[in-house]
């Protein structure tokens, strides 16, 4: 089923409005000094030529003419001579967040990057869970920029192993995408498997998350975090920016299914959209961050008797227990519709100097009809999630520093750790975060198939509601590498058991190390 026309008609006007709204600022990005003096050069070289065929198109006889035709022709001998010293060159190689092969021209420039995350989890008895060393990530892409405005991205995932069974999976694409940036930053196109801009947490990459892991709301975006599909997003003017996608909705990897009439009249695209602005911009208010913004997303999932789907479920925020776990919404024999889905999320980011205070609320509302059995029932059932978190840098370095596309990247020490010659202790930032889960419209008085609670090994009874409090802190000895240490603490609304042990909290204690050389952002 094709999107409704007022769906379609909604795309358009805002894109339209986007585009209009960028063409009448400039770029607010400013290109790197290397690459900027090659555009300059070819520009100079550009305009010599042209005065050049001026000149000689008029009558050269006069003093005030040959002399501007001398002065010309020096100007672009000189500019020639700077030509032919680039083309001599070659292929320059650079490190800056990966290794970088550039055409000294400008014309094209080749990334090779990576990331590495080990993690260490120990969760307090008596938990049911057992400790472990994890490879949280291991990524490794390759991000090829041609003319500055067309940028390929492709990332594969290695780490893929299974925490239940123990097995190892096969190698995933992460990301597997193509930018067109044409028009400007105020309105870029990205086409392929990527994330789609939804919330704070979700549009920011891993690498520059405040803890190991992300809040509850992560999890309510089930499969997600990827998808394929067509995105336009940018800055059209400092402070502004936004994302619009058109995607499948499958998630990470998948088609849509094409096994029977349900499931290709699930097959309806799903459209997600992002927009942040920040005051602090906006008034040019210095060393400050101000930014407050609002997501959506709506779509349909497919809900056969042979392909039942289940709400999201939610992981501690320690990785540990699986303590939500919906049961499905179908069920072999029965009848049901297709499950439309609706997210929304709010954020807001408010930054002094080395001070941060953050925070998000997602939801997301699923609504359906049973036939079967009798009598038919309409439903609709929605999971809540918040957190607020409290971040200072202790050694000083200002949040607004790292500020860039409605989200804040790589930290850079003031004084980068170098043991040895003397150099300074890195960057450390202490956090603080609450957390908060609602599932309580899920409960077993619902009727079967319309929102019930279930369970996912190694759980075996789990909760519809949980709070966390979590404890952080996180030394950065240069722009490249991590070090995190968190304390988490999980209470379930009532006791859930896992592997047998029947508990009503968790206590993690969580620790990281993480090198990279990154491919992959919004730029």
């Amino acid at each position: 089923m094709e999107m409704s026309a007022g769906v379609k008609r909604g795309i358009w006007v805002l894109a339209a409005l986007v585009m209009s709204a960028g063409a009448g600022f400039k770029p607010g990005d400013a290109m790197a000094a290397d690459e900027q003096r090659l555009r300059d050069l070819e520009d100079k070289l550009r305009e010599v030529t042209e005065e050049l065929k001026t000149l000689k198109s008029r009558d050269a006889d006069g003093s005030d003419g040959r002399k501007a035709l001398e002065d010309a022709q020096q100007n672009r001998e000189r500019v020639e001579a700077l030509e032919q010293r680039l083309n001599q060159q070659g292929v320059q190689v650079r490190f800056s967040e990966g290794i970088n092969f550039e055409d000294p021209r400008g014309n094209w420039a080749v990334k090779l990057g990576g990331r590495v995350q080990l993690d260490y989890r120990s969760f307090g008895p008596p938990s049911g869970l057992a400790d472990t060393f994890s490879l949280r990530r291991v990524r490794a892409g390759v991000d090829a920029t041609l003319y500055k405005d067309y940028r390929i991205v492709v990332e594969a995932e290695y780490a893929n192993g299974s925490a239940n069974t123990g097995t190892a999976q096969n190698v995933a694409l992460t990301l597997g995408y193509f930018d067109i940036g044409t028009l400007g930053p105020g309105a870029r196109f990205r086409i392929g498997q990527f994330k789609p801009a939804f919330g704070y947490e979700q549009t920011i990459l891993d690498l520059y998350s405040d803890y190991m892991e992300r809040g509850f709301g992560q999890n309510l975006l089930q499969n997600l975090n990827y998808d394929r599909g067509v995105m336009m997003y940018g800055a059209p003017r400092t402070g502004l920016w936004y994302g619009v996608t058109v995607a499948n909705g499958t998630g990470q990897n998948l088609e849509e299914r094409q096994g029977s009439a349900q499931e290709v009249g699930a097959a309806r695209k799903e459209v997600t959209a992002r927009v942040t602005g920040n005051l602090a911009q906006f008034l040019s208010w210095q060393d400050r961050i101000a930014q407050a913004g609002t997501s959506f997303k709506s779509g349909t999932v497919v809900n056969s008797a042979t392909n039942p789907y289940t709400a999201a479920t939610v992981q501690t925020e320690g990785r540990g227990a699986t303590f939500f776990t919906p049961a499905v919404f179908n069920s072999t024999g029965s009848t049901a519709s297709n499950i439309d889905r609706q997210f929304w999320n709010y954020e807001y980011l408010f930054a002094i100097g080395p001070v941060k205070v953050q925070g998000e609320h997602t939801e997301v509302t699923y609504k359906g009809a049973r036939s079967s059995p009798a009598p038919e029932v309409n439903f609709s059932r929605t999971l809540k999630a918040d957190y607020i978190t409290l971040m200072w840098l202790v050694t000083g370095e200002k949040y607004a520093d790292f500020f860039r596309d409605s989200t804040i990247g790589k930290i850079k020490p003031l004084n980068r750790f170098e043991p040895g010659t003397g150099g300074g202790t890195g960057a450390l930032e202490l956090g603080i975060r609450y957390s908060r889960f609602d599932g309580t419209d899920f409960v077993n008085a619902n009727p079967v198939n319309t929102g019930r609670l279930g369970a996912t090994a190694p759980v075996s009874i789990s909760t519809n509601e949980a709070t966390a409090w979590t404890l952080q802190a996180k030394w950065i000895p240069n722009v490249y590498t991590r070090f995190w240490f968190d304390l988490v603490r999980t209470q379930f609304e009532t006791p859930i058991t896992v592997n047998g042990q029947t508990v009503s909290n968790e206590s993690a204690i969580l620790m990281r190390a993480r090198n990279q050389a990154n491919v992959s952002c919004y730029c």
